[in-house]
């Protein structure tokens, strides 16, 4: 015959964990997770939302490129012959070729680049974010490194720039426009935000009194 659970130690298991004291006016909302003690907190969801984004974004251009490639490579081409005065076509089989060639590698190059980019950034940007939230008191600077963080975040996307700038404005053009225009100011976000978040911590660590 079953026996009926004990009713306290039911009760015993239903009941809720200590709660997460979180200082009034100290900052973002508490996520409710402990790490060795530690209450880790939930940077804002548009910094979320801008690094799941940029992740499956990645993982779509290269599922892409695995199987759409003779489609982009079609594409390219067709784009190239429209704008031959800007890539330099001759008319020479030869040469034309040989633009061609190297201007669908850079087409390329570019959507491998956007994929592994953001594969790799997108996940430190969610751990960088999430670290500022923990670590920084300061909202004001949380703020600024939450902008910064989600700037640079995009940096992978700036390949995409790069890959429609060499076939609109020719291979060289496109490439020097994406790369000063696009690239360097997304990627110096995401540099000056890690730099100044690694400053925080350790400025943070030493204003810490003596055990």
């Amino acid at each position: 015959m079953p026996v009926a659970p004990d009713a306290g130690a039911r009760t015993h298991a239903l009941t809720p964990g200590p709660r997460l004291v979180y200082p009034r006016g100290q900052g973002d909302p508490p996520s409710g997770l402990r790490v060795d003690g530690i209450g880790v907190r939930r940077p804002p969801l548009v910094v979320v939302f801008v690094a799941v984004l940029i992740i499956a974004l990645g993982e779509t251009a290269g599922a892409v490129m695995s199987q759409l490639r003779p489609q982009l490579d079609t594409y390219a081409r067709a784009r190239i012959a429209a704008n031959a005065q800007v890539h330099g076509l001759a008319g020479s089989a030869e040469y034309d070729s040989e633009v061609i060639a190297r201007t669908v590698y850079v087409t390329e190059a570019g959507l491998s680049f956007f994929h592994t980019h953001a594969q790799g950034l997108g996940p430190v940007v969610l751990f960088a974010s999430t670290l500022a939230a923990t670590a920084v008191r300061q909202r004001r600077a949380r703020t600024v490194l939450y902008v910064l963080l989600s700037v640079g975040g995009l940096f992978p996307a700036g390949y995409l720039a790069y890959s429609l700038a060499a076939l609109e404005l020719g291979r060289e053009s496109g490439v020097e426009l994406a790369e000063r225009y696009v690239l360097t100011p997304l990627g110096g976000g995401a540099i000056v935000g890690l730099l100044v978040l690694a400053a925080l911590i350790v400025a943070g660590r030493g204003r810490r009194p003596a055990a």
